[in-house]
């Protein structure tokens, strides 16, 4: 949320702090549901911390802590990521954040105490899930001889942080080791076999993550027909590249060519930053008023042992901090760059970094101004995705053929996480018709589609598999956000302003589907005939 970067502060993550959890977001809701808004901006907040404390006080009573086993979204991985987000300003920040570190051995016992909780009850998250983090906590431990947090230490020192961070980060890099050597000895041989939830525990996870009930029937059958269309229309930009080109063809020389690479790691981040910069130069006054605290979005490289997706996280509250898109390397020294100029316009402009970073400006209760609902946001930087398309920014055949890729990508998530949790087969004309998914099958069809690479592929189903229904967030995301532009158009058909749509729009602030759609059409008929 970008509230105490420099904090001394670590979560709860043991039994006990769940339940403590669970009952404040019991009494948020109570609470809220008793009280009476006083104007728009109370009006939003208290609709969306009603749906928001409800959904995730649901999967708090379910027991999905206990089975919270995550490469991105994990306690382990957020933990860390605490540290990037950090910003110390002098030696007492970076005192707070050796008291931080300090109760980082604390935070891992916690959660492995519910984890272990989990194993006693028989919930339990799939091995692969496990194998994943654990592999995460042993490269960032160092494996004895000096890890992520000892890195991070030394360069605080560097800074006059004091050797009380150096001692506080060997037992975090320890207990991280530790974590990693439970999971491999104790977890992993009763973790479960099964690739997926399940329909009962799916759908909650949907109602958090997307903010509606939505009907999976037609959300599968809807996931299908968008991979079709998108597969057609990806059929006809091969063809650009070169008359009878299929896709894989295409793929693999847009790969293989070097004046299509970027070599070199400092250089790819010069690269994204520099199509950053310009990107936010030319949208601002055109499609968007972009505010002058978020004409900076900073590009940064994650450490090895981060998930393989690229990742936005959204400036600190007072803006003091820049938001920042992260690409990770996996270890690579040369980067493709024919599927990279679309994630750009997912993450920061005019994708996340637009819509969460206007967030914090908007005259928004503070809980609202600072959460993020991800179908709303996800579905957005899609919407943004398809927007830079309308405006014709791929202009190049390879750069339009990494958007179609990546809608396909997002289009094949509906399908592969429906599926592989709920049970879903896979429908006739298509490879392993019949067959219920697995992760063998969702890595086989997520590759086919996206021309990522086999490496990314099973990264990103091992997420889809440790977060349920998030996945699906992205398309459905858009196809809300979509048919709410095309109500405003249809109510104000020539007088119909698309910046001044995104403006008030993106005011509504952080929405579930359900309440966005609601709102999107009552500012449709607020502005019939008219803007």
């Amino acid at each position: 949320m970008g509230v105490g970067l420099n904090t001394d502060a670590v979560r709860d993550y043991s039994p006990d702090g769940t339940d403590r959890l669970a009952e404040m977001m019991d009494r948020a809701g109570e609470e809220l549901a008793a009280a009476v808004p006083i104007g728009p901006a109370e009006r939003l907040g208290r609709s969306f911390v009603i749906e928001w404390a409800a959904s995730y006080g649901a999967l708090l009573h379910r027991g999905e802590p206990a089975r919270w086993v995550s490469a991105l979204t994990g306690p382990p991985a957020s933990v860390r990521m605490s540290f990037d987000l950090a910003a110390p300003a002098g030696p007492e920040d970076r005192r707070a954040l050796a008291r931080r570190m300090s109760r980082v051995p604390q935070a891992m016992a916690g959660y492995r105490a519910s984890l272990q909780k989990g194993l006693d009850e028989g919930n339990v998250a799939p091995r692969r899930c496990a194998e994943a983090v654990a592999d995460q906590c042993q490269r960032w431990s160092g494996g004895g001889s000096g890890g992520w947090f000892g890195a991070y230490a030394s360069n605080q020192g560097a800074l006059g942080g004091g050797d009380d961070m150096t001692a506080a980060a060997a037992d975090a890099d320890a207990a991280y080791g530790q974590l990693s050597e439970w999971l491999r000895q104790e977890y992993l041989p009763q973790a479960s076999q099964a690739d997926g939830v399940g329909e009962e525990a799916y759908l909650l996870w949907g109602r958090h993550c997307l903010g509606a009930q939505v009907d999976l029937d037609e959300a599968y059958r809807w996931g299908w027909e968008e991979l079709e269309r998108l597969e057609d229309e990806r059929v006809a930009e091969c063809a650009r590249l070169a008359p009878g080109l299929s896709f894989r063809e295409g793929r693999d020389m847009l790969e293989a060519d070097p004046a299509r690479r970027v070599h070199g790691v400092e250089a790819w981040r010069d690269w994204l930053q520099e199509l950053t910069d310009r990107t936010i130069g030319e949208l601002d006054g055109t499609a968007f008023a972009i505010a002058e605290p978020l004409r900076t979005c900073a590009v940064s490289i994650p450490p090895e042992g981060s998930a393989a997706a690229a990742y936005y996280t959204p400036p600190s509250e007072d803006l003091s901090e820049p938001g920042r898109i992260w690409f990770p390397t996996l270890g690579a020294q040369s980067f493709p760059t024919w599927d990279a100029v679309t994630t750009v316009f997912h993450e920061a402009v005019p994708g996340h970094h637009l819509q969460v970073g206007l967030t914090r400006l908007l005259p928004l209760t503070r809980m609202h101004k600072l959460s993020f609902s991800s179908a709303h946001g996800e579905g957005w930087a899609l919407y943004a995705e398809r927007l830079m398309d309308e405006l014709g920014y791929f202009e190049r055949p390879d750069y339009r053929l990494g958007f179609l890729s990546m809608q396909l990508m997002r289009a094949a998530r509906v399908v592969i996480d429906i599926g592989l949790h709920t049970g879903r087969t896979i429908p006739a004309g298509r490879p392993h018709a019949g067959r219920r998914w697995d992760f063998d099958v969702a890595v086989d069809a997520l590759e086919a589609a996206s021309g990522l690479s086999t490496e990314y592929c099973r990264s990103e189903v091992a997420r889809y598999m440790s977060w349920p229904s998030q996945a699906t967030c992205y398309k459905l995301g858009e196809r809300a956000w979509l048919a709410g532009r095309d109500e405003a158009r249809r109510c104000q058909g020539t007088a119909f302003d698309l910046a001044a749509w995104h403006r008030e729009a993106l005011a509504l602030g952080p929405l579930g589907l359900d309440l966005l759609a609601e709102e999107l059409s009552g500012l449709a008929r607020r502005h019939q005939g008219s803007w």
